[in-house]
């Protein structure tokens, strides 16, 4: 889940943040890595909601999206001028996974890593999970 977290908001950095004059295959991996992390969800039966909106509250606050930010234009990547409109857009690819990325960290007790499993710590609220197959009585056991 780390390295899912990882990849998928690499991804969401790049095409929010960094000028590269056109977009790669980055919305791609987002798109591929939000939808693989909703179907894991959806089969451990975590609810998430499959149409947030891209204000809705997320898990990565303003101040540490422009830390990120600030160390990318430190390495000497060109960070596009608009940081407020940066933001609107990484808030809007990362509101996609946020629920389910750190609900599934939880459950797999992911090892540490800044932005998901530093958020599904003790503390954090468990995902409701269903519970898969069924006891195994006297007539399951063969004679």
């Amino acid at each position: 889940m780390t390295a899912a977290g990882t990849v998928i908001d690499a991804a969401a950095l790049m095409t929010a943040a960094i000028d590269a004059g056109r977009e790669g295959p980055q919305g791609v991996c987002i798109r591929s890595g939000y939808l693989a992390l909703r179907r894991i969800a959806t089969f451990f039966g975590i609810a998430f909601d499959p149409d947030p909106r891209p204000d809705d509250p997320l898990s990565i606050t303003r101040a540490e999206f422009d830390e990120a930010i600030d160390a990318m234009a430190a390495a000497g990547l060109p960070i596009k001028p608009d940081r407020d409109q940066a933001w609107r857009d990484f808030a809007g690819w990362r509101i996609n996974y946020d629920t389910v990325l750190l609900a599934l960290a939880g459950i797999t007790m992911a090892p540490y890593a800044p932005w998901t499993s530093d958020r599904s710590a003790p503390g954090h609220e468990q995902p409701r999970i269903r519970r898969f197959g069924r006891r195994s009585t006297e007539r399951d056991v063969p004679a």
